[in-house]
């Protein structure tokens, strides 16, 4: 493999990468961790990965266990595995690629969008009560320019919820006096 391969590991239940080469032999602590990089069609023991099958010849030959997630009522199996070739297997296999720095998630705005959907105008403050509610998902998700884009409509609403509550109130005023 070449010096920049990425390789993931998964250890106590968790997965762990992208690592470099080394980083995974220091992490590799059994020759049965399920180990993946590009090029492995799925999850695989460490020791059957060719680049670290040298770390465990010592090791007396074991059966390879045959890790499988749970699976949740009414869900079909994403990959049935032939009982001749036990193979771990993960229902999520991570994507390989530039690796995206976290960006700090941005402002929900949904106290203001409650307040405004209070003392200003119910309507427009229900979307923008609705737009920042979907900050929070998307940042979590990944998705950081939907997260930016929620946050700045959830602001653009709760403008657009004063101004209206604004001209609302001469009004109200105007027909509290009648």
């Amino acid at each position: 493999m070449t010096d920049n391969t990425q390789y993931w590991l998964m250890k106590d239940g968790v997965r762990l990468g992208p690592m470099t080469f080394a980083e995974l032999v220091r992490n590799v602590a059994t020759p049965s961790a399920p180990v993946w990089r590009e090029g492995l069609p799925d999850w695989c023991a460490a020791e059957t990965v060719p680049e670290l099958a040298g770390l465990f010849r010592m090791a007396p030959p074991q059966q390879q266990p045959q890790y499988q997630q749970p699976q949740q009522p009414y869900q079909q199996p994403l990959y049935q595995q032939p009982a001749a070739t036990p193979r771990p297997v993960f229902a999520a296999t991570p994507t390989p690629g530039p690796q995206q720095p976290e960006a700090p998630m941005p402002n929900t705005y949904l106290v203001w969008s409650i307040v405004t959907l209070v003392l200003c105008c119910v309507p427009t403050g229900i979307v923008a009560i609705i737009y920042s509610s979907k900050v929070s998902s998307r940042w979590t998700a990944g998705d950081y320019e939907g997260a930016r884009s929620a946050s700045d409509n959830a602001a653009l609403w709760i403008i657009i919820s004063i101004v209206c509550g604004l001209i609302a109130v001469p009004f109200q005023i105007f027909m509290a006096m009648l």
